[in-house]
């Protein structure tokens, strides 16, 4: 009986023990939940993170002076007025220069090598980088803030409103990337054609522009994210004295 009393005091203490050792025991550290972390390889500037902004244009207006008369009138004009111009004239003015004059066939106003329509054509203005898409009549929000002297430090991009910039996107120019002289020639020979009719657009509505080669392409490039392609030509445009 005896034996039986103590083993069972002995318990007592052993399972007293075993419960202070649990109270006062420090709580065991659970392993942190497995964070994946993005790439940044692909990661997005934070100028693009913003939200896609889409400005609808109006229609096109119609031109009153007649082709000889734009021709008589065709100039380069470098004084350029920091001064507003109306939604409706970018309008027009970029249907003019890659707008589509046969939609059913999808066939733009200017020609192009074996019809590629190799072009980008970007707008820049105090508040934005926009890319121009024709078929749907619309401005696509690239960049947010004033990039315009960006494309060249010649004062006439500070001053005008607006500057159009025409990239060759080499990926549309087919069997022609294969030959490097041959794809710089027509994409040059097709550029001229978007550079006239802009010309010709400002010489009919009492604007002024400038065709300049002279713009930093490596900015440019870096800036809208160019890899397969060169920007040719800008045309700053505003109204002049």
């Amino acid at each position: 009986m005896k034996k039986i009393i103590l083993l069972a005091m002995a318990l007592c203490l052993v399972c007293t023990g075993a419960m202070a050792q649990k109270k006062n025991a420090k709580p065991a550290k659970t392993a942190p939940k497995t964070v994946t972390l993005q790439s940044t390889a692909n990661a997005v500037s934070p100028k693009m993170e913003e939200e896609t902004k889409i400005i609808d244009l109006p229609e096109v207006m119609g031109m009153d002076m007649p082709l000889i008369e734009c021709l008589k009138q065709r100039r380069t004009i470098r004084d350029l007025r920091d001064e507003e111009i109306p939604q409706e004239m970018i309008s027009s003015l970029l249907w003019s220069a890659y707008g589509f004059n046969r939609e059913d066939e999808g066939k733009r106003v200017v020609p192009s090598a074996v019809n590629m329509q190799e072009f980008d054509i970007y707008l820049f203005t105090r508040d934005g980088v926009y890319l121009y898409e024709a078929e749907k009549n619309h401005l696509v929000l690239v960049l947010s803030d004033d990039h315009r002297q960006e494309i060249s430090s010649q004062k006439h991009f500070a001053m005008a409103p607006v500057s159009i910039l025409i990239v060759a996107n080499y990926d549309r120019m087919g069997v022609f990337q294969k030959d490097k002289e041959t794809r710089d020639f027509y994409a040059a020979v097709d550029c001229g054609y978007v550079s006239q009719n802009i010309y010709l657009f400002c010489a009919s509505h009492d604007l002024g522009t400038v065709a300049c080669g002279g713009i930093d392409r490596d900015t440019l490039h870096k800036l809208l994210g160019i890899t397969n392609g060169k920007a040719l030509l800008a045309h700053p445009v505003g109204m002049h004295n």
